[in-house]
Protein backbone atom coordinates (compact mmCIF):
# COMPACT_ATOMS: atom_id res chain seq x y z
CA UNK A 1 0.00 0.00 0.00
CA UNK A 2 2.84 2.39 0.86
CA UNK A 3 4.31 1.96 -2.64
CA UNK A 4 1.05 3.13 -4.20
CA UNK A 5 0.99 6.16 -1.91
CA UNK A 6 4.54 7.09 -2.90
CA UNK A 7 3.69 6.82 -6.60
CA UNK A 8 0.51 8.86 -6.10
CA UNK A 9 2.40 11.55 -4.18
CA UNK A 10 5.06 11.75 -6.92
CA UNK A 11 2.36 11.96 -9.63
CA UNK A 12 0.52 14.76 -7.82
CA UNK A 13 3.78 16.64 -7.25
CA UNK A 14 4.61 16.54 -10.97
CA UNK A 15 1.12 17.79 -11.86
CA UNK A 16 1.28 20.54 -9.24
CA UNK A 17 4.69 21.65 -10.48
CA UNK A 18 3.46 21.79 -14.06
CA UNK A 19 0.36 23.76 -13.12
CA UNK A 20 2.39 26.25 -11.07
CA UNK A 21 4.82 26.78 -13.93
CA UNK A 22 2.00 27.26 -16.42
CA UNK A 23 0.08 29.61 -14.13
CA UNK A 24 3.07 31.84 -13.40
CA UNK A 25 4.08 31.96 -17.07
CA UNK A 26 0.57 33.15 -17.94
CA UNK A 27 1.32 36.46 -16.20
CA UNK A 28 3.68 39.12 -17.49
CA UNK A 29 5.28 40.61 -14.37
CA UNK A 30 5.74 40.36 -10.58
CA UNK A 31 5.51 43.22 -8.09
CA UNK A 32 7.81 43.03 -5.05
CA UNK A 33 6.80 45.25 -2.09
CA UNK A 34 9.21 47.77 -0.60
CA UNK A 35 8.80 46.03 2.78
CA UNK A 36 7.65 42.54 3.74
CA UNK A 37 5.04 42.52 6.50
CA UNK A 38 7.09 40.51 9.02
CA UNK A 39 9.87 43.14 8.97
CA UNK A 40 9.80 46.68 10.34
CA UNK A 41 11.97 48.44 7.76
CA UNK A 42 11.93 49.04 4.02
CA UNK A 43 14.16 46.48 2.26
CA UNK A 44 15.48 45.20 5.59
CA UNK A 45 18.37 42.75 5.15
CA UNK A 46 18.07 43.74 1.43
CA UNK A 47 15.46 40.97 1.09
CA UNK A 48 13.23 42.97 -1.24
CA UNK A 49 16.10 43.87 -3.58
CA UNK A 50 17.33 40.27 -3.58
CA UNK A 51 13.80 39.01 -4.28
CA UNK A 52 13.49 41.39 -7.26
CA UNK A 53 16.84 40.17 -8.61
CA UNK A 54 16.05 36.48 -8.12
CA UNK A 55 12.65 36.76 -9.79
CA UNK A 56 14.29 38.28 -12.86
CA UNK A 57 16.94 35.57 -12.82
CA UNK A 58 14.26 32.86 -12.87
CA UNK A 59 12.25 34.02 -15.88
CA UNK A 60 9.99 36.67 -14.32
CA UNK A 61 9.73 40.39 -15.05
CA UNK A 62 10.01 41.84 -11.55
CA UNK A 63 9.49 45.40 -10.33
CA UNK A 64 9.52 47.06 -6.93
CA UNK A 65 6.13 48.46 -5.86
CA UNK A 66 7.46 52.02 -6.26
CA UNK A 67 8.15 51.30 -9.94
CA UNK A 68 4.97 49.55 -11.10
CA UNK A 69 4.82 49.26 -14.90
CA UNK A 70 2.18 51.21 -16.81
CA UNK A 71 0.04 48.21 -17.67
CA UNK A 72 -3.04 46.32 -16.53
CA UNK A 73 -2.71 45.40 -12.81
CA UNK A 74 -4.25 41.95 -13.31
CA UNK A 75 -1.57 41.05 -15.87
CA UNK A 76 0.81 40.64 -12.94
CA UNK A 77 1.46 38.72 -9.74
CA UNK A 78 2.18 40.17 -6.30
CA UNK A 79 4.93 38.72 -4.14
CA UNK A 80 5.05 38.20 -0.41
CA UNK A 81 7.49 36.49 1.93
CA UNK A 82 6.26 34.94 5.18
CA UNK A 83 8.39 34.15 8.20
CA UNK A 84 7.65 30.74 9.81
CA UNK A 85 8.53 30.77 13.49
CA UNK A 86 11.05 28.07 14.35
CA UNK A 87 13.51 27.33 17.14
CA UNK A 88 17.18 27.92 16.19
CA UNK A 89 16.28 28.14 12.50
CA UNK A 90 15.08 30.76 10.04
CA UNK A 91 12.26 29.64 7.74
CA UNK A 92 10.88 31.75 4.89
CA UNK A 93 8.11 30.94 2.42
CA UNK A 94 7.61 32.77 -0.87
CA UNK A 95 4.01 33.44 -1.98
CA UNK A 96 2.65 34.79 -5.26
CA UNK A 97 -0.92 36.11 -5.50
CA UNK A 98 -2.95 37.50 -8.37
CA UNK A 99 -4.64 40.93 -8.38
CA UNK A 100 -7.65 39.46 -6.55
CA UNK A 101 -5.54 38.03 -3.74
CA UNK A 102 -5.84 34.44 -4.97
CA UNK A 103 -2.74 32.41 -4.16
CA UNK A 104 -1.08 31.20 -7.36
CA UNK A 105 2.13 29.77 -5.87
CA UNK A 106 3.54 28.95 -2.44
CA UNK A 107 7.13 27.75 -2.22
CA UNK A 108 8.43 25.04 0.08
CA UNK A 109 10.18 26.46 3.13
CA UNK A 110 13.63 27.93 2.70
CA UNK A 111 15.41 26.85 5.88
CA UNK A 112 18.77 27.83 7.33
CA UNK A 113 20.56 27.42 10.68
CA UNK A 114 22.78 30.48 10.25
CA UNK A 115 22.66 32.63 13.38
CA UNK A 116 23.41 36.17 12.14
CA UNK A 117 20.04 37.72 11.23
CA UNK A 118 20.97 39.29 7.88
CA UNK A 119 22.85 36.26 6.57
CA UNK A 120 20.15 33.90 7.84
CA UNK A 121 17.30 35.73 6.14
CA UNK A 122 19.17 36.11 2.86
CA UNK A 123 20.15 32.42 2.88
CA UNK A 124 16.62 31.26 3.65
CA UNK A 125 15.18 33.45 0.89
CA UNK A 126 17.63 32.13 -1.70
CA UNK A 127 16.75 28.57 -0.68
CA UNK A 128 13.04 29.32 -1.14
CA UNK A 129 13.80 30.65 -4.62
CA UNK A 130 15.93 27.59 -5.46
CA UNK A 131 12.75 25.62 -6.20
CA UNK A 132 12.33 27.73 -9.35
CA UNK A 133 15.56 26.28 -10.80
CA UNK A 134 13.83 23.33 -12.47
CA UNK A 135 10.47 24.97 -13.17
CA UNK A 136 11.40 26.84 -16.34
CA UNK A 137 9.10 29.79 -15.75
CA UNK A 138 9.05 32.22 -18.69
CA UNK A 139 6.61 35.07 -18.26
CA UNK A 140 4.88 36.70 -21.21
CA UNK A 141 6.10 39.98 -22.61
CA UNK A 142 4.63 42.99 -20.83
CA UNK A 143 1.96 44.89 -22.73
CA UNK A 144 2.36 48.52 -21.75
CA UNK A 145 -0.41 51.06 -22.24
CA UNK A 146 1.91 52.96 -24.60
CA UNK A 147 2.28 49.80 -26.73
CA UNK A 148 -1.48 49.34 -26.84
CA UNK A 149 -1.95 52.96 -27.92
CA UNK A 150 0.74 52.62 -30.59
CA UNK A 151 -0.87 49.41 -31.88
CA UNK A 152 -4.25 51.11 -31.97
CA UNK A 153 -2.78 54.08 -33.83
CA UNK A 154 -1.14 51.77 -36.38
CA UNK A 155 -4.44 50.03 -37.04
CA UNK A 156 -6.34 53.35 -37.13
CA UNK A 157 -3.90 55.88 -38.62
CA UNK A 158 -4.65 59.57 -38.31
CA UNK A 159 -3.57 61.82 -41.19
CA UNK A 160 -0.80 64.25 -40.37
CA UNK A 161 0.31 62.40 -37.21
CA UNK A 162 3.17 60.20 -38.43
CA UNK A 163 5.44 58.33 -35.97
CA UNK A 164 9.21 58.60 -36.57
CA UNK A 165 11.99 56.33 -35.30
CA UNK A 166 15.40 57.82 -34.50
CA UNK A 167 18.03 56.96 -37.10
CA UNK A 168 20.37 54.14 -36.06
CA UNK A 169 18.64 53.18 -32.80
CA UNK A 170 16.54 50.45 -34.38
CA UNK A 171 19.70 48.62 -35.51
CA UNK A 172 21.33 48.44 -32.07
CA UNK A 173 19.32 45.37 -30.92
CA UNK A 174 18.89 46.88 -27.46
CA UNK A 175 17.24 44.52 -24.93
CA UNK A 176 13.71 45.62 -24.07
CA UNK A 177 13.45 43.79 -20.73
CA UNK A 178 14.18 45.75 -17.56
CA UNK A 179 16.39 42.88 -16.38
CA UNK A 180 18.19 40.34 -18.61
CA UNK A 181 20.30 37.35 -17.57
CA UNK A 182 23.65 36.58 -19.24
CA UNK A 183 26.47 34.10 -18.81
CA UNK A 184 29.92 33.16 -20.11
CA UNK A 185 32.80 30.97 -18.99
CA UNK A 186 33.53 33.34 -16.09
CA UNK A 187 30.11 33.25 -14.44
CA UNK A 188 26.59 34.63 -14.59
CA UNK A 189 25.53 38.23 -15.06
CA UNK A 190 22.54 40.54 -14.86
CA UNK A 191 21.90 43.47 -17.22
CA UNK A 192 19.60 46.15 -15.84
CA UNK A 193 17.87 48.67 -18.09
CA UNK A 194 17.79 52.20 -16.68
CA UNK A 195 16.71 55.62 -17.91
CA UNK A 196 20.38 56.38 -18.67
CA UNK A 197 21.22 53.13 -20.47
CA UNK A 198 22.15 49.72 -19.04
CA UNK A 199 24.11 48.55 -15.98
CA UNK A 200 26.03 45.25 -16.09
CA UNK A 201 26.42 43.26 -12.86
CA UNK A 202 28.20 39.99 -12.06
CA UNK A 203 26.68 37.55 -9.60
CA UNK A 204 29.08 36.99 -6.71
CA UNK A 205 28.87 35.76 -3.13
CA UNK A 206 31.38 38.40 -2.01
CA UNK A 207 28.81 41.22 -2.18
CA UNK A 208 25.97 41.64 0.32
CA UNK A 209 23.25 41.71 -2.34
CA UNK A 210 24.95 39.10 -4.53
CA UNK A 211 25.74 41.59 -7.33
CA UNK A 212 28.93 43.43 -8.29
CA UNK A 213 28.67 46.37 -10.71
CA UNK A 214 31.04 45.97 -13.67
CA UNK A 215 30.07 49.04 -15.65
CA UNK A 216 27.45 50.82 -17.71
CA UNK A 217 26.42 50.68 -21.36
CA UNK A 218 25.37 53.89 -23.05
CA UNK A 219 24.57 55.10 -26.56
CA UNK A 220 26.95 57.71 -27.95
CA UNK A 221 24.62 60.48 -29.11
CA UNK A 222 26.78 61.66 -31.98
CA UNK A 223 27.43 58.22 -33.52
CA UNK A 224 24.50 56.09 -32.32
CA UNK A 225 26.93 53.36 -31.25
CA UNK A 226 27.22 51.60 -27.91
CA UNK A 227 29.93 52.25 -25.34
CA UNK A 228 30.78 50.18 -22.24
CA UNK A 229 32.17 52.27 -19.38
CA UNK A 230 33.65 50.16 -16.58
CA UNK A 231 33.88 51.18 -12.92
CA UNK A 232 37.35 52.67 -13.57
CA UNK A 233 35.82 54.90 -16.28
CA UNK A 234 37.66 53.05 -19.05
CA UNK A 235 35.61 53.11 -22.25
CA UNK A 236 35.21 50.20 -24.68
CA UNK A 237 33.07 49.57 -27.75
CA UNK A 238 30.05 47.32 -27.20
CA UNK A 239 27.40 45.70 -29.40
CA UNK A 240 24.28 43.57 -29.08
CA UNK A 241 23.75 40.99 -31.80
CA UNK A 242 20.37 39.98 -33.24
CA UNK A 243 19.74 37.60 -30.32
CA UNK A 244 20.76 40.24 -27.72
CA UNK A 245 24.12 38.61 -26.91
CA UNK A 246 26.43 41.32 -25.58
CA UNK A 247 29.96 41.72 -27.01
CA UNK A 248 32.49 44.07 -25.36
CA UNK A 249 35.77 44.87 -27.14
CA UNK A 250 38.61 44.95 -24.60
CA UNK A 251 42.26 45.52 -25.49
CA UNK A 252 42.00 43.92 -28.91
CA UNK A 253 39.96 40.99 -27.62
CA UNK A 254 36.20 40.59 -27.61
CA UNK A 255 34.29 39.18 -24.65
CA UNK A 256 30.86 37.70 -25.28
CA UNK A 257 28.04 37.58 -22.73
CA UNK A 258 25.36 35.13 -23.88
CA UNK A 259 21.73 36.08 -23.28
CA UNK A 260 19.96 33.46 -21.14
CA UNK A 261 16.31 33.01 -22.04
Amino acid sequence: MSKYLIVLFFFLSVISKGLSQSSMSDYSFVIVPERFNFLNEVDKYQLNSIAEFLFNKHGFHAFKSNNVPNTRPCDGLYADVVNIRALLRTKLVLILRDCNGFEVYRSPEGVTRLKEFKQAHQDALRKAFAYFDEMGVKQKEIVYFEDELASSAAQNPVQGNDTMIADGVISLNLPKARFSSYDNEDGTYMLRKTTAGYSLFKETATMEDGLMLLGKIDVADDTAKLLFIDTDNTIYDATFDATENLVIQKEGNSKTYRRVR
